[in-house]
């Protein structure tokens, strides 16, 4: 029997890619490529197989019945092509190597000045590093393990709460000889103020209005506040002594320790029910009891704090 003609991979893959937006151009922006050249794939790839995938027209495009029937098969093919190569690359990594997917602002303040602790208790397993605040694919972006902000219900993967947390102003002790009429709340409206404006899981950060109404302060506006996308500017702007920083208590318990910043007032701002940090791992992994030695080494600094 002959066989039949198959497309690259990459031709595939521009082809799903405009299955899936029934649009060259932000087909285009998905895989890089420009719009001209997503079009000549598609038109070279239905000359080739001898048929049409797409109807087109001046406003828009269409899949063909047969194009239907390739886009299924083959957006599903390359899924699993995609989990598979992941998987094989776990596979291949040595047992004694752990990679870590874990935010930014988790990684800068609290895990890296405490993973050496972990090195000389495991000298002989290595933890590797993914900082980034995107969710990664365990299992298809080759990731053993992961600590996430959210309410803990990733599927397909085991979780464990690590620890919840609470926002407090805080300012280094500079700014308050600068600003020494800061008695109770309401003060802060006459004063510079940064904060943390991001989404995380489709939740908004909460920031100052939050906290003043926790605070039992109403009137104040958005507008009186500077936001930043990561909790690093907030500090920076700490450690500068030029505002009130709103941040997360947790990640600034050594300088509170040593005295660079002060927390100013007892009011917390809790975050709503069930959302904390969480270390989540698969379900199936071969290598479990070194992922577990990890978890409960951090598990211990937790109960430490």
């Amino acid at each position: 029997m002959a066989s039949q003609f198959i497309p690259g991979t990459r031709a595939l893959r521009v082809f799903v890619a405009a299955g899936k937006y029934l649009n060259f151009s932000k087909a285009a922006d998905e895989i890089s490529l420009t719009p001209a050249a997503v079009s000549y794939q598609i038109k070279e790839m239905e000359e080739q197989l001898g048929f049409a995938l797409f109807r087109r027209s001046s406003r828009s495009i269409q899949l063909t019945p047969e194009g239907e029937i390739m886009y299924q098969a083959v957006s599903d093919s390359l899924e699993k092509m995609t989990l598979a190569l992941g998987q094989a690359k776990t596979q291949s990594r040595k047992k004694t190597q752990l990679k870590l997917s874990v935010g930014a602002r988790f990684a800068t303040y609290w895990l890296l000045p405490k993973l050496d602790e972990f090195r000389k208790i495991r000298p002989d397993l290595s933890i590797v590093l993914d900082i980034s605040d995107d969710i990664r694919d365990l299992a298809r972006d080759d990731f053993d393990m992961a600590i996430r902000f959210g309410q803990g219900n990733d599927a397909g993967l085991e979780s464990r709460k690590l620890f919840e947390t609470t926002l407090i102003p805080v300012c280094s002790p500079q700014f308050l000889k600068t600003h020494p009429a800061i008695d109770k709340p309401e003060d802060l409206f006459g004063v510079p103020l940064s904060e943390v404006y991001c989404w995380i899981g489709g939740i908004p950060w909460p920031g100052w209005k939050a906290w003043m109404s926790q605070a039992g302060v109403a009137g104040f506006q958005q507008g009186q506040s500077v936001s930043f996308p990561d909790l690093s500017h907030v500090i920076q702007t700490v450690q500068e002594h030029v505002a009130v920083g709103l941040v997360e208590s947790v990640f600034v318990g050594r300088e509170l320790a040593q005295g660079s910043m002060v927390q100013l007032f007892e009011t917390r701002l809790t975050l709503p029910e069930g959302l904390a940090y969480y270390f989540v791992f698969p379900h199936q992994t071969q290598k479990r009891n070194a992922i577990e030695d990890f978890l409960n080494w951090l598990c211990g600094i937790v109960e430490e704090q």
